[in-house]
């Protein structure tokens, strides 16, 4: 039984929790009832055009929030699918996209849904942030593309240069030499003092290595998104001890195609990582070709995880990551009213939502 009033839930308990007096009761019977499902890397949340800031290859001032439109329509396919909390970060075209945020996936005002400011720090390893730059070789510069980075090499250099920036500028503040006000540098200054948590896109072993060397050489802690050659570097993840989000696995293990940045996809990769210990998050990411969350769920039980596993990887895990596990995540007393109503068991093919609340107020839109 689940007793909520003003968006939170009162009690959770069985037939014995005592129901407050002119409560409105509903019939669950048959169903399954589950918290709200996050989504820790979540692609959508803005249209597409503005999720990318290309003046710069290194732009961490830049707030996902800002870009921030309540009536995308990945947020209705994710209330649909139980889904009512999401990580919306910018793009990863950049070196250092910017900054992102969480949340809920219902309301009209951007400001109203957000549930925390500045949730991690977009940074991207690979080749995706040299797509289409050009070198310049002789004529005319008529494009903001001849610019750099061309190379793997151009896209880690630009990220050490940008903390090695920061770096130095912490160094002349403790000096007392206070250095020019720079809104970018301030973010990195954050990661490198531990107050922000950076979200490194690394899907290829080699990224995956680089992305780990870097937050060890600087001192930040990093979170491995997309990560999916991750079965590569087990032991050093579980050395590390850092949190990979696996983005969509089953998509293109399903399909036998290799992954984007020559990364070699395994279906078993997060059974594999479960039982060496290294935490993990199960999220849609960046794939297009990304099923539903409790979908992918569904598929992690089939690659390894036990069915609890795969529920807490895209609901209590999430929300511990994101540091909001005191507000959404689980069922329990004082926590925000977001929950669904399940057909069936979620992780059966056949399951569907019947109903999703948010903040106690049912969300789901006929299909």
């Amino acid at each position: 039984m689940l007793v909520i009033a003003g968006g939170k839930i009162l009690a959770v308990g069985g037939s014995a929790t005592p129901i407050p007096d002119g409560a409105v009761v509903v019939d669950c019977s048959g169903q399954t009832i589950t918290p709200g499902l996050i989504d820790a890397s979540f692609r959508g949340g803005a249209a597409a055009n503005d999720q990318n800031e290309q003046s710069g290859e290194v732009t961490p001032q830049l707030r996902g929030q800002d870009s921030l439109d309540p009536e995308d329509k990945s947020f209705a396919r994710a209330r649909q699918s139980g889904v009512t909390a999401v990580q919306v970060m910018p793009g990863t075209r950049n070196v250092i996209g910017g900054l992102g945020c969480v949340v809920k996936t219902f309301g009209s005002d951007p400001a109203a849904m957000v549930l925390k400011e500045d949730s991690g720090l977009r940074l991207v390893m690979g080749a995706e942030p040299s797509m289409g730059n050009r070198a310049i070789r002789g004529g005319n510069v008529d494009s903001m593309y001849y610019r750099r980075p061309t190379t793997r090499m151009g896209v880690v250099w630009e990220a050490r240069k940008a903390f090695y920036d920061a770096k130095e500028a912490m160094q002349m503040t403790l000096g007392g030499a206070p250095p020019t006000a720079n809104p970018g540098r301030e973010v990195l200054t954050r990661a490198l003092q531990g107050q922000l948590t950076v979200f490194t896109t690394a899907r290829s072993e080699q990224d995956i290595r680089t992305a780990l060397r870097l937050a060890t050489e600087f001192g930040y802690k990093t979170v491995l998104d997309e990560a999916q050659d991750a079965h590569f570097v087990v032991d050093e993840l579980a050395q590390a001890k850092v949190t990979v989000l696996l983005g969509a696995p089953s998509a293109t293990a399903v399909a036998g195609t290799a992954g984007s940045d020559g990364s070699d996809p395994r279906y078993a990769t997060i059974g594999l990582l479960a039982r060496r210990g290294v935490p993990y998050v199960i999220t849609t990411g960046s794939n297009l070709a990304a099923l539903d969350l409790v979908r992918e769920a569904m598929f992690a039980v089939r690659a390894g995880l036990s069915p609890a596993q795969a529920i807490d990887a895209v609901t209590i895990l999430p929300a511990r990551l994101l540091g909001l596990d005191a507000r959404i995540g689980s069922l329990a007393a004082g926590k925000d009213a977001d929950f669904v109503l399940w057909s069936h068991d979620p992780l059966d093919p056949a399951a569907t939502a019947v109903s999703v609340h948010i903040d106690g107020n049912s969300v789901l839109e006929s299909r």
